[in-house]
């Protein structure tokens, strides 16, 4: 018995939305905390998270519906 999660185009784009604001935000924030210790290991971890989360939700965007 298996559970498949279906969301609708309109819960998918609202989800996508939220991950790209979220993806903003905490890159922003890592990125200010990275510059001001110096850190470019901080830096880079912002640039990642922005990519990653960037990414999920641009593929949340390309699901289609059957």
């Amino acid at each position: 018995m298996s559970m498949k999660l279906r969301f609708n185009k309109d819960v998918r784009g609202s989800v996508a939305e939220e991950l790209k604001k979220i993806s903003t935000y905490g890159g922003l924030g890592l990125g200010v905390l990275g510059y001001s210790n110096n850190s470019p290991a901080i830096v880079l971890g912002a640039f990642v998270w922005w990519v990653i989360r960037q990414t999920i939700a641009h593929l949340l965007l390309s699901i289609e519906d059957n």
